[in-house]
């Protein structure tokens, strides 16, 4: 494990992955953070006029003064647009690290390639497009399925950052398993890695990952080294592998 990360970390300083490191993470900001700032600001507008009108949907509480003097209270108006900054901020986080893993997966077979290329020299034929393409879209049906379990959770006080973490733990371990995989395993042994889900070692570098993609900026500009790790790990299963 140790001289893994000895070899990816001499690997994600060489200029060519420093460069392509960059990409996930401007590619991120930029996204995740018009989208925001957007969503904020066009929110913000409407609230302002429901207040202002009393006018909430279904709910008219022009006909209750104390309720509309509360709401269009200025502290109230910025407790509620912290609130909503806080909470966005959270999901976009979380958003984050799902479209910075997707945009790292468009490089996944430089990496891979180049990764054997320097240490392993192993000839295989990598798993098929359609068959990963199917894979993908039963996980990410499961996906959908466990967040919408776990989005109840997200009302209980302190639960409910763990909860709401375990379809995109699962989301972002399997994105990883199929893209880094499918490059690195050839069928046979993709296979019975993806029953294995990776192994252990696989199973606990995507769980660490995962948490450090959480903080700001360092999980987008790292999503790259990880994929180096992991492929580190693959390539040495393919390396042993008799078939």
């Amino acid at each position: 494990m140790l001289e893994n990360f000895r070899l990816s970390y001499k690997d994600f300083l060489t200029k060519k992955f420093i460069t392509l490191s960059i990409l996930p993470l401007v590619c991120s900001v930029c996204l995740l953070g018009v989208g925001l700032f957007i969503a904020g600001s066009s929110l913000g507008e409407n609230f302002m006029q429901m207040s202002q009108s009393g006018d909430f949907g279904y709910f008219n509480l022009s006909k209750y003064p104390l309720v509309m003097q509360i709401l269009t209270n200025e502290i109230t108006t910025f407790i509620l647009s912290a609130a909503f900054y806080a909470l966005g901020t959270y999901v976009m986080l979380v958003l984050s690290v799902i479209v910075a893993l997707v945009i790292a997966g468009f490089l996944t077979t430089v990496v891979t390639n180049e990764i054997n290329k320097r240490h392993y020299n192993l000839e295989f034929k990598p798993v098929s497009t359609v068959f990963t393409l199917r894979l993908t879209a039963k996980v990410i049906v499961k996906f959908l399925a466990l967040l919408i379990v776990c989005l109840p959770f997200i009302f209980v006080p302190f639960l409910h950052f763990f909860i709401i973490n375990i379809p995109f733990l699962y989301l972002y371990h399997k994105l990883l398993l199929i893209d880094v995989g499918s490059n690195t395993l050839n069928e046979t042994k993709f296979h019975i890695a993806w029953l294995d889900g990776g192994g252990i070692w696989f199973k606990l570098a995507c769980g660490l990952f995962y948490l450090l993609s959480l903080v700001p900026l360092l999980g987008l500009f790292l999503q790259l080294f990880f994929i180096i790790f992991l492929s580190h790990l693959l390539f040495q299963k393919q390396a042993v592998s008799k078939f």
